[in-house]
C-alpha cells in the first residue's frame, strides 16, 4: 500500500489489517498528540524515536535500544533515570501510546454527529486499527514481563466510557440512549480482554475481519439495550 490514507478510512470489514500503511496512518497522529499532552521533552524525544524505528522494524528482534537513545538526542544515563531500561521504556512508551491513541479518538469524534451505527462502525475501526498496529510480540513480551491486571496493564481504558456517554448526550442522533457509565465501563473493559487475550495467545484470526465484526457487534449490542 503505497499511499498513507487516514485512521478512519480503512475497511476492516472485508479485508485483514494492514500493518505498514496503519502504522504510516497513526504514527503522525500519535506523534501531533504528543507533542500536545506530552510535557517532558526528554520522554518525547525518546517516544518518538522510539516509535520511529518501530515503525520501521515492525519486531522486538529488529529493536535496539541504543538506537532509540541516539537518535533521541540525549544520554544513556537520562535514558535509564527515566525507564530503568530497555522493557521498562517498552511498557511506558506502549502505555502512553495507547492513552494518546484515546486522545486521538476523541479528536476525530469531535464534531461528528454521526447515528448509532456510524458511530459503533467509526469507534470500531479506530481502536481496531489502533490495536492492530502495535505487534502482538511486544504485546506479549510486555505481559509477561509485568504481574498486573488487565486494568493496570490498560489504565487509559477508565478515560473512554464518561468520553463516549458525553459524546452519545450530545450527539442529536443518539442523545435519547440512557447510558450508565460504570455498566458502559464494564462493557469497554470486557471488549478490551477479549481483544488483549486474542493478541496475547496469538490467534491466528486476529488482524482478520473477524475480530473486527465482533468488536463492532459487541458496541452496538450494548447501545441498543441502553434506548
Amino acid at each position: 500500500m503505497s499511499e498513507t490514507i487516514a485512521i478512519t478510512d480503512f475497511d476492516f470489514e472485508t479485508h485483514d489489517a494492514d500493518m505498514d500503511a496503519l502504522i504510516a496512518a497513526w504514527l503522525p497522529e500519535i506523534e501531533a498528540a504528543a507533542e500536545v499532552h506530552v510535557p517532558d521533552d526528554r520522554f518525547m524525544s525518546f517516544l518518538v524515536a522510539g516509535l520511529r524505528l518501530g515503525a520501521r522494524s515492525k519486531s522486538l528482534k529488529g529493536f535496539n535500544m541504543m538506537e532509540v537513545i541516539n537518535k533521541a538526542g540525549y544520554s544513556r544515563s537520562t535514558f535509564f533515570r527515566l525507564f530503568e531500561g530497555y522493557t521498562g521504556f517498552l511498557f511506558k512508551g506502549y502505555q502512553l501510546t495507547c492513552r494518546l491513541s484515546v486522545i486521538v479518538y476523541r479528536k476525530h469524534l469531535q464534531g461528528r454527529e454521526l447515528s448509532l451505527d456510524e458511530f459503533c462502525t467509526f469507534t470500531a475501526d479506530v481502536f481496531y486499527g489502533a490495536n492492530c498496529s502495535i505487534p502482538n510480540e511486544v504485546i506479549q513480551m510486555l505481559w509477561r514481563e509485568h504481574d498486573l491486571t488487565h486494568q493496570q496493564f490498560h489504565p487509559h481504558l477508565g478515560e473512554l466510557a464518561p468520553m463516549i456517554r458525553d459524546y452519545l448526550a450530545a450527539n442529536p442522533q443518539t442523545g435519547h440512549l440512557a447510558i450508565d457509565v460504570e455498566e458502559l465501563d464494564g462493557v469497554l473493559k470486557t471488549l478490551d480482554l477479549v481483544i488483549l487475550n486474542a493478541r496475547i495467545e496469538g490467534d491466528a484470526l486476529w488482524g482478520t475481519p473477524f475480530y473486527y465484526k465482533k468488536l463492532r457487534k459487541m458496541i452496538k449490542g450494548y447501545l441498543i439495550t441502553c434506548a
